[in-house]
């Protein structure tokens, strides 16, 4: 069953036939291939812009993307959205941006869960997508580089990637694109040569720690 046939009559936001149309389209796409090799595969890399909430916790302001096809970072091909008084919409386009891609972020905690609160609340569920966290991955990775989870700016530094401005979503987003890239590399050469080897190895770390 599909997230979005799990909606129930009535219940959640209310979106427009043609926002409802946008969602069906994008949950009909094929699910990438996670058995196909890195260097076959499009990954998007995403960031999510955000500020405090008054009594605690964070609100989604906006978001950037950039994706890394065939192993290659084309920053043209990015997306860029403030959620502003159109939601819905913005969340839509990232949505039609990702095209059911694997996604990778720098601490998935903050965002993968801002980004999936988002989705339940102004498109109405969770859509289901695959996400690689190198907060988790890149220590199992360079483990000579830095032992144990660590900052972004510590892992950027370790190969002097710049990091641009942390106040742009984009620009962020391609500073961990450059990271993703450097953890492919290292990836191969350890045998871990397709999406689904990442999302096993992400996986087994996490319960080593116990998370």
């Amino acid at each position: 069953m599909s997230w979005l046939s799990r909606l129930l009559p009535g219940s959640g936001p209310d979106l427009s036939p043609e926002q409802q149309a946008s969602l069906a389209a994008i949950t009909t796409r094929p699910a990438p291939d996670l058995g196909r090799s890195h260097f076959e595969t499009r990954y998007v890399i995403i960031n999510a812009e955000s500020r405090p909430m008054d009594g605690g916790g964070q609100r989604l302001l906006g978001v950037g993307a950039v994706a890394i096809n065939r192993g290659l970072l084309h920053p043209a091909e990015s997306f860029r959205a403030e959620l502003g008084t159109a939601p819905a919409d913005a969340l839509l386009g990232l949505l039609h941006f990702v095209a059911r891609a694997p996604l990778v972020v720098y601490n998935a905690p903050f965002n993968q869960g801002i980004l999936e609160r988002g989705f339940e609340q102004n498109l109405g569920n969770v859509p289901a997508l695959e996400w690689l966290d190198l907060m988790v991955i890149m220590p199992s990775l360079y483990p000579e580089r830095i032992a144990g989870q660590a900052r972004m700016d510590a892992w950027l530094g370790a190969f002097g990637i710049d990091r641009l401005d942390r106040h742009d979503a984009v620009l962020e987003a391609l500073a961990v694109a450059q990271l993703h890239q450097v953890a492919l590399a290292r990836a191969k050469a350890q045998g871990l040569t397709t999406p689904q080897d990442l999302l096993e190895s992400q996986t087994s770390r996490k319960w080593l720690r116990g998370s």
